[in-house]
């Protein structure tokens, strides 16, 4: 059997066995049961409409407390607001801010004691409580996060911040230690109110963390775990009371892909971000869709958890298996030829890309000859063996994902051919996206979501590993960790483009994660919705949804 026929059956029989799996009658009954409460706003109508939108979304959330989620915060963000945010070109617009602090507008101030950046808010947004959003929350958040008795998802940015004063209710100056040239997404999650939330124990706050006031268009009606989150539109929106256009949406728990697209085409939900890949197909026919198609900036990749499985800390090692896996053939076989392999983290729609690295071409040969030379020779059984050491570890990937689990089975067999022994484990969305946070694996194949700024510090730094950061390889080299904090401190883009593509380059060299193939977003929406743009950032889709309507032609 040939490599092409060998992955394309592993994908078959992957999706086989998942089609054979039926979504449970109890749960349907239960979210049935919610929707047919609902029938007042959805109008009795099973279509998208202005009342109710349904849509089908791939995990639950751990937390709605959107600093300390460790998931994509399409359902946060429909409910808390940043001072920016990210449109579909990519471009940083202000949100809950009147305007992007700039060195040309004043906004930006290089000190001797490092930045100050002049927030300046914008008036008359409140809280879905009623009370007023102010520099207070600002500063409130920024203190709760740097006190340090509260667990947010990361630090990153916020430690570089010595304090923040508010000279009145809609300025906010942040004084940073340094130059800090990301400082522009440093609130594109927002703040927490400091009027709920301010003598209490964040990480204990039920109420917030699974209601969370924001200002929003939108505010948390229910959420029945293992079901949904049903969010309905908040009266007196800031932006005025037209928006948002539709009343309610419903995002129902599908972790299955099968089934989440099975649904979708019935019409029991009606949008779906981020579509399998695998599944793209038989989406193309359905006249009451809309796939919306925008190229992401991320990648998917295998992290190497340095410190949790020792043998990766060897170069030789890492390059072995970045080299094993034909990765062209899975994007022309598995992924339908609907995303490119790229090198590296920095993706080809950022203004600092790269595209000159080392790259690791599918050689097998190279991979054992790499292997040799670390010393890792094959045992009786073939897999490689060094001081007593079976060279084995353990990859996690999210269960349902058919692309993933497919994937998976095809490194393995790849890894088998060079004397590696790799073990699959399955793992829901929620529970993975912990998991990686705590270090609790061997290595992981999963994306990055990127945003609009190409920071990589928080990824591959040696002191960012959680909860500082990302850095969840665990990596460390002095000369990369050095090289990356000069970008952070550089506000000019072109020199800070130098910096950050010879970064790339020595990541590349150095191959601490094994980079696959970059992102392209396909979102399933219903073909009557206007307003839907996408998102190629982590941003997320649900970036502009207070302008979303369902007009009927």
């Amino acid at each position: 059997m040939t490599r092409l026929a060998e992955v394309s059956a592993l994908a078959r029989m992957a999706d086989n066995r998942r089609m054979n799996r039926k979504f449970s009658a109890a749960r349907a009954l239960l979210v049935l049961g919610f929707l047919a409460a609902c029938s007042d706003c959805s109008g009795g109508a099973r279509g998208p409409s202005n009342e109710l939108l349904i849509i089908g979304y791939d995990r639950e959330p751990d937390t709605l407390n959107r600093f300390a989620s460790h998931i994509l915060e399409d359902i946060h963000s429909c409910v808390i607001e940043g001072l920016v945010t990210t449109d579909e070109k990519m471009n940083l617009i202000p949100l809950l801010a009147s305007e992007i602090p700039t060195l040309a507008n004043g906004g930006v101030k290089v000190t001797k004691a490092g930045m100050d950046v002049i927030w300046k808010l914008r008036p008359n947004v409140k809280w879905h409580d009623g009370v007023a959003h102010t520099s207070a929350d600002v500063k409130f958040t920024v203190d709760a996060i740097n006190k340090g008795d509260w667990k947010p998802e990361s630090t990153d940015g916020f430690d570089r911040i010595s304090g923040v004063d508010t000279p009145d209710s809609l300025t906010a100056v942040i004084h940073y230690k340094e130059v800090y040239a990301p400082y522009a997404l440093q609130f594109f999650r927002g703040t927490i109110p400091k009027h709920l939330l301010e003598g209490r124990d964040i990480d204990k706050a039920v109420d917030y963390n699974r209601s969370p006031l924001g200002t929003g268009p939108y505010k948390v009606a229910e959420w029945k775990t293992g079901e949904y989150i049903a969010l309905e539109a908040v009266p007196n929106y800031w932006r005025g009371a037209e928006y948002p256009k539709i009343k309610k949406l419903l995002f129902r728990f599908l972790t299955n892909t099968t089934t989440r697209i099975n649904q979708l085409a019935a019409g029991e939900v009606h949008l779906v971000a981020l579509v399998p890949w695998d599944k793209v197909r038989e989406l193309r026919t359905v006249p009451s869709l809309r796939l919306n198609k925008v190229v992401g900036n991320g990648y998917e990749h295998i992290t190497l958890n340095e410190k949790r499985y020792t043998p990766f800390s060897d170069v030789k090692v890492r390059k072995a298996l970045a080299h094993a896996i034909d990765r062209e053939l899975i994007v022309n076989t598995i992924l339908d030829s609907l995303v490119t392999v790229v090198n590296g983290p920095i993706q080809p729609l950022s203004w600092a890309y790269e595209p000159n690295v080392t790259k690791y071409e599918f050689s097998l040969a190279k991979s054992r000859a790499l292997l040799d030379e670390a010393g890792w020779k094959p045992g009786a059984d073939g897999i490689r063996v060094k001081d007593g050491k079976r060279l084995t570890f353990t990859l996690i990937t999210q269960a349902g994902f058919a692309i993933r689990e497919n994937i998976a089975q095809a490194v393995q067999k790849h890894y088998k051919d060079i004397g590696v022994e790799m073990a699959i484990k399955l793992m829901d969305g929620t529970s993975i996206s912990t998991t990686w946070f705590t270090g609790d694996f061997d290595a992981m194949l999963h994306w990055w979501q990127q945003p609009a700024d190409p920071e990589i510090t928080l990824f591959f730094a040696a002191d960012r590993t959680p909860p500082a950061g990302r850095n969840i390889n665990y990596f460390s080299d002095a000369e990369l960790t050095k090289m990356l904090y000069e970008s952070d401190r550089t506000v000019d883009q072109t020199k800070r483009a130098e910096i950050l593509k010879r970064a790339q380059k020595r990541i590349a060299d150095l191959v601490p994660e094994i980079v696959l193939y970059n992102t392209e977003k396909v979102d399933a929406v219903p073909a009557t919705l206007q307003g839907f743009t996408g998102n190629p950032t982590n941003t997320g889709p649900f970036w502009n949804v207070y302008q979303w309507e369902i007009v009927k032609k």
